[in-house]
């Protein structure tokens, strides 16, 4: 059975915990701009946001210091760094592509699909000098990238890039083409070499022919991924393709190879249920599909036995469903499972870190649940702050960092023995994972 968590406490603005999760600090946002993804290399995390991002030195948990702040309108504002370059998504149409970056980027606005040169997609950034980041290349992508996902391969890196055409603000220029089948029907890779990232190019992959079409709100219908996740020790990527999940192999990454995929009936386009996010436990023997259902607006979280915005957890080599968890509270406001990730320990164990809007940080023995424990039984700790909306929750070095849709960065301590023998990584993108943990 899994751990037992103690009794909630309430503390400073009715925030919600366990006895064993503690809040550390608190780096508030600039602004009213959403918060959003996170990423990792040494002592910095790059938080993301929909105007750009923040460089903030987290050596010290209890006191991290904002080094940097990065001004550039265009939602989600999904990151990710590698060596010396950090990569920015952006999902909405914006009337530059930035070229004299920073006078365009921060003057640059929304503008509509309907106009041809309408930009949106990746932007590059050199922060070999985390306090003053330099702007190196916008990369336009067709639908623009809601998120994307880094693929190191030697002397380059490939970016997969989702996106998809749901509602008026994500239909940017070439959102959905006949010649393409329809409703997107493809990711973009782009391709960056890492002694000259001007030169990055953009080629598509389209996906399998049978992923399925999904109509949303009653008026959107389509077939495109939300996020992907890869494992490159077992060249593997793991795509939350809106209705269902998929594998691929990525043995070369540059032209991924459908296996298979996971079609899970509670997973319904007409409720505004969908594949959201992907995650591998570091022994490669699960991956965890999560459904962001209502689509990031809606109480999912009231009934906590209901099949709607649960993280998934599948067999990796039969694509079978093994268990799922959702935090076992009602909550009455926005909620659902989002970002997550697994704690990289040595014992091979399963404990998944995840956010869940205003449900908070929750931490979960997954082997727990495969052994049959409770949702509750098997949830190890959680975090809800009273005034919050977590939109990624990710495990780092000892710590978990939340980037708060409301709050800005929050750095928590779990007290548990649930991940003793956790090891450190040298840098981390969540959706990158490189090496198997024994």
């Amino acid at each position: 059975m899994g751990a037992v968590v103690p009794p909630a406490v309430a503390t400073h603005n009715t925030d919600l915990h366990s006895k064993n999760m503690k809040l550390l600090s608190a780096v508030p946002r600039e602004g009213t701009f959403t918060q959003s993804d996170l990423a990792f290399d040494g002592k910095l995390a790059y938080a993301g946001n929909y105007n750009g991002f923040r460089i903030i030195d987290i050596s010290d948990p209890e006191d991290p210091v904002v080094i940097s702040s990065v001004h550039c309108n265009g939602a989600q504002g999904d990151v990710s760094v590698y060596g010396d370059l950090l990569f920015l998504s952006v999902d909405s149409p914006q009337t530059s592509s930035d070229p004299a970056w920073p006078q365009t980027c921060n003057g640059s606005t929304n503008t509509t699909a309907s106009n041809p040169t309408a930009w949106e997609g990746i932007r590059i950034f050199d922060v070999s000098d985390p306090a003053n980041p330099e702007f190196v290349r916008a990369v336009a992508t067709d639908c623009g990238s809601h998120t994307h996902t880094l693929v190191p391969d030697g002397d380059r890196v490939f970016l997969y890039i989702s996106s998809y055409p749901i509602g008026g603000a994500a239909l940017g220029p070439n959102c959905v083409r006949q010649e393409d089948g329809g409703g997107h029907s493809k990711i973009s890779i782009v391709e960056v070499p890492l002694d000259d990232p001007a030169a990055a190019s953009v080629s598509p992959y389209f996906l399998d022919e049978g992923t399925q079409w999904a109509t949303y709100l009653g008026a959107f219908t389509l077939r495109a991924c939300h996020d992907i996740s890869v494992f490159l020790e077992l060249n593997v990527a793991a795509a939350a393709c809106l209705s269902e999940g998929q594998l691929w192999d990525i043995s070369d990454p540059a032209e991924p190879e459908f296996l298979w995929r996971y079609d899970n009936p509670a997973i319904k386009p007409e409720n505004v249920d969908l594949f959201h996010s992907a995650s591998f436990s570091w022994d490669g023997s699960v991956v965890a599909f999560g459904d962001e259902s209502g689509g990031g607006g809606a109480a999912r979280c009231v009934d906590p036995t209901d099949d709607q915005g649960r993280i998934w957890f599948v067999d990796l080599d039969a694509g079978t469903e093994l268990a799922s968890y959702k935090i076992p509270r009602s909550m009455p406001d926005t909620c659902t499972m989002h970002n997550f990730n697994f704690i990289p320990l040595r014992n091979g164990r399963k404990v998944l870190v995840s956010s869940a809007y205003t449900g908070g940080t929750t931490v979960v023995d997954v082997d727990a649940l495969l052994d049959g424990a409770t949702e509750a039984a098997a949830e190890v700790g959680f975090y809800a702050p009273g005034d919050g909306s977590s939109w990624s929750s990710y495990w780092y070095n000892g710590f978990i960092v939340a980037n708060d849709h409301d709050r800005g960065v929050d750095i928590f301590l779990l007290s548990d023995k649930a991940r003793a023998g956790a090891r450190k990584l040298p840098m981390m993108n969540p959706q990158t994972q490189l090496s198997v943990i024994e």
